[in-house]
């Protein structure tokens, strides 16, 4: 019998090929600057890679009655589009769990979500996922977007079930036993995407008396992205407006490293905080814990390069989306 299940392995084949159409990257960076060739690429390898029989059956093996479930629940789903696919995992979930998707993509990626949902329906013709731009009638919601619309969210679909993120960013914390490929490693976390993404690292906590140079060697095969221009512009401005209010930082001609609280600074700028003791960084971390999406480091849930590259059950937020969509259902 054919299963969703299947389905979901099928379309892991078809976003590998994607990788392959010019055409279609094309398109795609044509519509949003900011998802260059390299980064869709990325996204679309680290998705056919997350639906392979092998973690779908992680994932989901032990749920064979999802299959018995038909589309007895519309589901909402506004997208966020900060990154290539950013939805994808939402409108999965609701799929598999077998209700209706309606799904509202971002202006900034609605070509490559739209093609791959295009060609989940062309896998499994009976799949009811489609693109609206209205939530008239949703039995339930799934949102992403800023701190300010999920307030917006909240009052809107007060009404049904529903499951709504903020935005969120993640962090890192060192020590002076990192080794050199583990920093390297950790750049990717940093600049992939621009840093523009949840799961994007943009604060580091360091030993108090961490080398700041051993951050700059292992940033330097990332040292082509100032040739970016939205990135550059971004970088510039915020180099320019750090010099002219006289604020002391780092730089490496592509990246600022400023010793400053906030978590998550603007595209161009990583921040950093010193720390003596490591249960001073447990503490830090609790406290902003709504504000963090995954920490990356030794004895944290994210290991160093991973950061990107999320699995099935790496829900955004820690809340489980397939089981909001599973209890739906029943």
């Amino acid at each position: 019998m054919f299963t969703r299940f299947e389905a979901l392995r099928q379309l892991g084949f078809k976003l590998k090929l994607m990788i392959d159409d010019k055409n279609l990257v094309s398109k795609v960076h044509a519509e949003n600057a900011w998802f260059t060739t390299e980064f869709i690429e990325d996204a679309l390898l680290s998705w056919s890679l997350a639906l392979s029989e092998e973690n779908l059956t992680k994932w989901i093996g032990e749920r064979s009655h999802l299959d018995e479930v038909e589309y007895s629940r519309k589901i909402g789903i506004i997208c966020a589009g900060n990154i290539p696919l950013v939805g994808l995992h939402d409108i999965i979930c609701a799929y598999l769990s077998g209700n209706q998707v309606f799904f509202k993509p971002s202006s900034d990626d609605r070509v490559l979500t739209i093609e791959v949902i295009k060609a989940l329906g062309e896998i499994d013709p009976k799949a009811r996922i489609k693109p609206v731009e209205k939530m008239n009638g949703m039995d339930a919601m799934i949102a992403t977007g800023s701190s300010n619309t999920r307030r917006y969210f909240e009052y809107y679909f007060k009404d049904v079930p529903r499951l709504l993120r903020g935005s969120r960013t993640s962090v890192s914390v060192l020590t002076n036993e990192t080794t050199p490929n583990e920093l390297k490693l950790l750049s990717n976390d940093i600049f992939q995407y621009f840093g523009r993404g949840c799961r994007s690292v943009t604060h580091l906590f360091l030993p108090n008396d961490f080398d700041i140079q051993r951050l700059f060697e292992s940033w330097i095969d990332w040292s082509h992205i100032v040739m970016h221009n939205k990135y550059a512009s971004n970088y510039d401005y915020q180099r320019s407006l750090l010099m002219l209010n006289k604020a002391k930082f780092h730089e490496n001609n592509f990246m600022i490293l400023l010793e400053d609280a906030a978590l998550k600074p603007p595209v161009g700028i990583v921040t950093y905080s010193r720390y003596f003791d490591l249960t001073t960084i447990n503490k830090k971390l609790e406290i902003h814990g709504d504000e963090i999406q995954t920490v990356v480091g030794h004895g944290f849930n994210t290991a160093f390069g991973d950061s990107q590259n999320p699995q099935l059950w790496d829900y955004a937020d820690g809340v489980n989306n397939l089981s909001f969509c599973m209890n739906l259902s029943d």
